[in-house]
């Protein structure tokens, strides 16, 4: 790839042709073979690879956002001589980060740290380490790609804030088993048959299809859920509250699990994820949370009751900006299924009071920390 420089070098021998042809002045001709030459050798120069490998590793790969990450660049000299210094870069998010490679000798190696931005969260492509060589003039310049490509995950930020309220008192001796107590009449999933299982258990659907005896796993389930829905339609709010409903739905998952509540996390456009007691499953809520976006052909909070199936013993926690009426009502016709209903809204500029939603609570708040405030001071 020819460089500034290279291209003013173009030009100029079009202009020394010219001009010698037009003058007949032999003298203009040798600059512009010289100039032609100091171009051949230029391409010669940089079209021999650099002995040099190169691999990276993210330290670490899963942050929070604003936690400190580095991108671990490790490049050797693999060749027979020593490497002139070279310039490389590594494209992080789609921008590159200079990355000075010193003279190396052969088999040696040079460690290289790089900061990655993690003030906001996201799934972050990082590399594939660029390796520029120029000739000594600078006519030419050559790209080379080494090693791959690492995601970088930023989790939303987590603001510290109590479960949702179930409209239950909870038992002090309350399950903290990540294993559901088994013995219920809720079916949970099937496992191999252990001598002594009742016989009534059997399903034997299964059995004919595979020739093994299975049996139903009933558990009980008057331990307290939470569901965490957040509405990602994009019509309900601007640039900035999609990112602070983003953090909130977090912050109540986390509390959730920190709770040893059984956590289910819904969005309105279909996706789901579940987390145990112990906290399993949390991670992986954290990183849908990381990369969601809203969407235009989302169904909003009208697309909660297709939860209702979902509702018995559990506690919904709904988190959305500021939809219009019409995109309420969906709260409405499920709030008889569920065991308690709050509704946190977000980017509300004015200060206005909250909608009114018969039988649920209901916060408003202009910004997530806001909301965090408000809801220490209402549920402590």
């Amino acid at each position: 790839m020819l460089s500034a420089n290279g291209k003013w070098a173009i030009g100029s021998i079009i202009v020394l042709f010219a001009a010698g042809w037009v003058l007949d002045y032999s003298f203009l001709f040798a600059l512009a073979y010289m100039l032609i030459v100091a171009l051949i050798l230029a391409v010669l120069w940089v079209t021999r690879q650099p002995s040099l490998s190169a691999y990276q590793h993210l330290q670490p790969a899963v942050v929070g956002a604003g936690e400190p990450a580095h991108s671990v660049v490790v490049t050797t000299n693999t060749g027979g001589r020593s490497n002139a210094p070279l310039i490389a870069g590594n494209i992080i998010d789609g921008q590159s980060r200079s990355i000075a490679i010193p003279r190396l000798g052969p088999g040696q190696s040079d460690r290289s740290l790089i900061l990655l931005p993690t003030s906001r969260r996201g799934h972050f492509k990082v590399g594939p380490l660029t390796i520029n060589r120029t000739d000594p003039f600078g006519l030419v310049r050559r790209v080379t790609h080494q090693g791959s490509v690492a995601t970088l995950i930023v989790h939303p930020e987590i603001h510290p804030m109590s479960t949702l309220p179930t409209g239950h008192r909870r038992e002090l001796e309350g399950s903290r088993s990540a294993i559901p107590q088994e013995g219920g009449i809720s079916f949970h999933s099937l496992r191999d048959y252990v001598s002594g299982d009742d016989l009534r258990l059997i399903h034997w659907r299964s059995v004919a299809k595979t020739g093994t005896l299975m049996v139903r796993k009933n558990i009980v389930t008057s331990e307290p859920r939470l569901m965490v829905v957040l509405d990602t339609w994009s019509g309900s709010y601007d640039q900035d509250s999609f990112e602070d409903a983003v953090r909130v739905a977090a912050s109540l998952v986390h509390a959730g699990c920190e709770s040893h509540y059984p956590v289910l996390f819904r969005t309105t456009g279909g996706i789901a994820a579940d987390a145990l007691p112990s906290g399993e499953g949390q991670t992986a809520i954290m990183r849908i949370l990381a990369g969601i976006q809203p969407n235009s052909d989302d169904p909003g909070l009208n697309g909660v009751i297709r939860f209702a199936d979902q509702a018995d013993g559990v506690s919904l926690g709904a988190v959305t900006g500021q939809p219009p009426i019409d995109k309420v009502a969906g709260i409405s016709r499920v709030r008889p299924y569920f065991d308690m209903v709050t509704v946190v809204q977000l980017g509300e500029a004015f200060d206005r009071p909250p909608m009114d939603i018969p039988g649920a609570v209901v916060i408003n708040g202009s910004t997530s920390s806001q909301v965090a405030n408000r809801w220490k001071a209402m549920f402590g």
